[in-house]
Order: C-alpha cells, then sequence, then structure tokens
C-alpha cells in the first residue's frame, strides 16, 4: 500500500512527545534530587544528563524534518516542565514508601512512552527518507538501557520502601 505523510498528524505528535519530554527533564532532576547522597545519586544525574540530550534531540528531529515547535507547546512545556520539577508523585522527595515507588514507577513509564516514540519513527522511516532508522533503533537501546537502570535501582530498594524492622508497627 503507497502511503503520504499527514504532516499535520506527524508534528502534532512528534510536538506532543516534546512536552513530555519538557516534563520528563523536570522529572529526572526532581528524582536527582530525591536520590541525591546515596549510592543511586549518580544514576539519576546520568538520566537526567540523557533526558535533557534526548529533549534536544526531539527538538532537532521537529526542525530538520521542516516543521515548527508548536507555539502552544512553548506555553504547555512550562506548565508541564513546573509540575514535573514540582514532582506531584513525591513532592516531600521521600525515598520511603509509596511516594517514591510511584515516583520509580513514572520515570519507568516516561522512559517506555519514549521508547515507543522511537520504535514508531523507526516504522515510519521506511516511508519518511527524512529519519534515520539507524538512529532511531539507537535511541530505543538507549531507552532500555534508561529503564534497565531505573528498573534495577527499583528492584534493589524496594525493601528499604515497604518494609519496617521485625516488631515494628506502623
Amino acid at each position: 500500500m503507497d502511503a503520504e505523510l499527514d504532516h499535520n498528524k506527524y508534528s502534532a505528535y512528534l510536538n506532543q512527545h516534546l512536552v513530555a519530554a519538557d516534563a520528563g527533564v523536570e522529572s529526572f532532576k526532581a528524582a536527582a534530587d530525591t536520590w541525591e547522597g546515596t549510592k543511586w545519586a549518580a544514576t539519576f544525574d546520568q538520566l537526567h544528563t540523557e533526558e535533557i540530550e534526548s529533549h534536544a534531540k526531539v527538538e532537532a528531529l521537529i526542525e530538520s524534518l521542516g516543521y515548527k515547535v508548536s507555539t502552544t507547546r512553548n506555553v504547555l512545556s512550562g506548565v508541564v516542565a513546573a509540575a514535573g520539577r514540582f514532582n506531584p508523585l513525591n513532592p516531600t522527595r521521600s525515598r520511603d514508601g509509596r511516594m517514591a515507588q510511584a515516583e520509580i514507577d513514572s520515570l519507568i513509564s516516561a522512559i517506555r512512552a519514549q521508547q515507543t516514540m522511537w520504535e514508531t519513527l523507526t516504522v515510519l522511516a521506511d516511508i519518511d527518507n527524512r529519519l534515520d532508522k539507524a538512529e532511531c533503533i539507537q535511541m530505543i537501546e538507549r531507552c532500555e538501557d534508561q529503564r534497565a537502570r531505573v528498573f534495577n535501582m527499583s528492584q534493589e530498594t524496594v525493601k528499604e520502601r515497604f518494609t519496617q524492622p521485625a516488631g515494628g508497627r506502623d
């Protein structure tokens, strides 16, 4: 089947992911703050840096495809970024219990959403020769690595969040 790109849908999709990337950058910064002073601080600092790079890559992709970064996105990104920095899932920056676990779960979900975008672009590369399929695959692999790092951290720390010493009361 011959297919032609719907540039309105395509650019809107990429701009939606850019808004999500705005929140992701701030969410990973908030997580870095949460885990400051622990052995996980460097992991979250690195993930924050990688999210900044990914954000820049999506923004550059939009522009390289000849699309504009949405002005609505500019307004939304400020709101979304502020919410991400505030960290509504863990406003106290607790490393203990349900709020910390919700924060970790949301980070894993955010990475998966980003990965799905790159998977979608990999498929679209078959009809859009402006996309670099190898670069999309590289970004998918990067997302898989990021998710694994957050997941491993979660697995190593989950008991600390949801247990108490024997005989303790909540």
